[in-house]
């Protein structure tokens, strides 16, 4: 008896309570690993001009909008600049900065760094500038950032397109926690009747303005030392004129021709003048009578008075008249008692 009653106070376990335990204990795992919800717009969104990573030049092109991606290791911008090309596509400056932290500790959105080849430069160029002849420059520059290279081509129209990339990171072999972080630049551009030089003042005048805060992340490197000959004697400095690279030749701008309605002109004969006749000279008459000249051989007389009535002629050929006429008698001769001559007083 004693050992039947003693069965009878064990307690009884049915599947239901045990799956009901069970249920309880993998809710109150999950419940532990749970974490908060993550928000699309924190890893795309779009950021205000202000906040560009990279600034262009103060004259331009000018920043229109930036859509920023946050990855664990990274960040990554679109800076779309303003375009007046007739070229399809977007002017803009790529920008990734490595060496930041994620965030969100469990997210597995990683982004991959690639070295610059010539193979995957050329991809890029025929991604960004579909059917546009790209031609390498072979010539060494860099800019305040360091060494970068670029591709020049003609876009529609009198376009002319730039893409240029860079890599900034540093060659120091240090520790491996101190000058780490990696800065991608790539740089896509048209402007109409533009040329080389002032496409590549973006390239040569952005302003990076961003950084990573952490204790190691340098990717420009050390300091380079200062120039000991610079302000010394001795040590003439002469400036280097920048060389013109003749890779793509620029055009003249195309002259456009307007087409107006032709008008019929015309034309309206002027009034002929009317010709004065010539003046009628009249000859001049030559007297009949015998000239006798004068004393003083301003005129002369004649035995009919003139060449015509009331006037009388002068020795020039003209007339003069009868009332201006100065007449001279003629000379009384004697004859002389004491010489053979005849003497006129």
């Amino acid at each position: 008896m004693t050992d039947r009653h003693f069965m009878t106070l064990q307690p009884q376990w049915s599947c239901r309570s045990i799956l009901t335990a069970f249920v309880g204990l993998a809710a109150l795992g999950l419940t532990a690993c749970a974490g908060k919800p993550i928000q699309s717009e924190a890893f795309i969104k779009s950021v205000p001009p202000e906040q560009a990573m990279v600034m262009p030049p103060p004259a331009g092109p000018a920043v229109v909008s930036i859509i920023e991606r946050r990855f664990n290791n990274a960040i990554s911008q679109d800076i779309h600049l303003g375009t007046d090309a007739s070229t399809p596509g977007q002017n803009m400056l790529k920008v990734q900065l490595f060496g930041t932290e994620s965030a969100y500790r469990h997210a597995d959105n990683s982004l991959g760094m690639s070295s610059i080849t010539e193979g995957r430069i050329s991809s890029e160029m025929r991604q960004a500038l579909p059917r546009v002849a790209m031609a390498k420059s072979q010539f060494y520059v860099q800019n305040a950032y360091g060494p970068f290279g670029y591709a020049f081509g003609r876009g529609r129209g009198s376009d002319l397109c730039l893409y240029a990339w860079q890599q900034i990171r540093t060659r120091d072999q240090g520790t491996p926690f101190a000058n780490y972080g990696v800065i991608q630049i790539r740089l896509r551009t048209c402007e109409a009747n533009a040329t080389e030089a002032k496409l590549l003042s973006v390239m040569y005048n952005f302003t990076i303005n961003a950084s990573v805060d952490a204790l190691g992340w340098n990717p420009y490197g050390a300091n380079r030392e200062f120039n000991s000959a610079v302000g010394t004697t001795g040590a003439p400095i002469y400036p280097r004129p920048a060389s013109a690279e003749p890779i793509v030749q620029t055009l003249p701008p195309r002259q456009t021709t307007s087409y107006a309605p032709r008008v019929q002109v015309r034309r309206v004969q002027p009034a002929p003048r009317a010709v004065a006749p010539p003046p009628v000279v009249q000859p001049q008459l030559e007297p009949r009578g015998p000239r006798v000249p004068s004393p003083s051989g301003s005129g002369y007389s004649s035995l009919t008075g003139g060449p015509s009535a009331g006037y009388a002629a002068s020795s020039s050929g003209t007339t003069i008249p009868a009332a201006q006429r100065v007449t001279v008698p003629s000379p009384s001769c004697t004859m002389a008692t004491d010489g053979a001559d005849v003497v006129c007083r």
